[in-house]
């Protein structure tokens, strides 16, 4: 009893000392280091444990996630296939008609680099230029919506302007009704006006606009904006009809830049290639088994 009441004294001593001063500092220091080996090996278990849950729970996400990947896979490739008997079907037809070729639309992915500082502008630059092909009027799209049009290029970077823009202007139509309509920047976030829609046209909030492909500029089908008001007075010829844009301005990093190409002559050309793939393989052929009948 009496060696604890001593060594508890002393304890308390110590931690006022230590308290109080920087006396003991180097003491605690030199304690710290000598027991940081043992801290660290106490730790290892814990560690190793820890790390080698985290490996295999990665391992089975990956296992898992790679399974539906190449399920997936198996799916759209059987779905590629499947397009592109239609589209031969397609081509076959159309010839037989003489109509138009059919388009097909390609794409490249772009960064977007800066957003213009002008309250009245809505440009964004993007990492790609005439470098990559990119050309003025040519169609932007985030997450599969309308963002915009490329407005001038430079080698390696391009500039485009977004469909809220007050100087911009798209022909869309309602994906309900068929109505069509022209959507005009407001020059505010997220906001477009439909004009041109009579006050008899049947226009309700949440009804969906998308592009109507008129111009030849912009494909058709893509989403361009929701309904969000509509609204009009008594001897009024056309209603005032806000839309909401389905791309999303304030949080689009990435946009998709559109190339139209004829798909009639792409599948020519793909169907010229294998034919000459399959002559070649069939040369080849011939030559290794009149090589074999010559050693005979």
């Amino acid at each position: 009893m009496i060696k604890f009441t001593i060594l508890a004294l002393i304890a308390g001593g110590l931690i006022v000392m230590d308290y109080r001063g920087s006396s003991l500092l180097p003491i605690r220091t030199g304690l710290k280091m000598l027991a940081y080996p043992l801290q660290y090996a106490v730790d290892v278990p814990y560690k190793v444990a820890h790390s080698t849950k985290g490996f295999f729970t990665e391992h089975e996400r990956l296992s898992a996630d790679n399974r539906e990947l190449r399920a997936l896979v198996g799916v759209y490739a059987a779905r590629d296939q499947k397009y592109y008997s239609i589209a031969q079907e397609n081509l076959r037809l159309r010839k037989q008609l003489d109509a138009t070729p059919a388009v097909r639309e390609k794409f490249t992915l772009a960064e977007i680099l800066s957003v213009s500082s002008n309250p009245f502008s809505k440009d964004v630059v993007i990492n790609k230029g005439s470098n990559d092909d990119i050309f003025v009027g040519q169609v932007a799209l985030s997450d599969n919506n309308i963002y915009g049009q490329v407005k001038s290029v430079t080698p390696n970077s391009a500039v485009v302007i977004q469909l809220t823009d007050a100087k911009h202007a798209i022909h869309v139509r309602n994906s309900r009704t068929g109505l069509s309509a022209l959507a005009v920047g407001t020059g505010k976030i997220n906001l477009l006006e439909l004009k041109h829609i009579e006050t008899s046209m049947d226009v309700q909030t949440g009804d969906v606009f998308v592009s109507s492909g008129l111009g030849q500029l912009y494909p058709p089908d893509f989403p361009v904006a929701v309904v969000n008001s509509v609204a009009y007075n008594p001897g009024d010829s056309f209603m005032r009809v806000t839309a909401h844009s389905l791309a999303d301005f304030t949080k689009t990093r990435e946009v998709l830049l559109i190339w139209r190409a004829d798909y009639s002559m792409e599948i020519i050309h793909q169907n010229t290639n294998n034919k000459a793939k399959a002559n070649i393989d069939s040369n080849i052929a011939k030559r290794t088994n009149n090589k074999k009948k010559a050693k005979k």
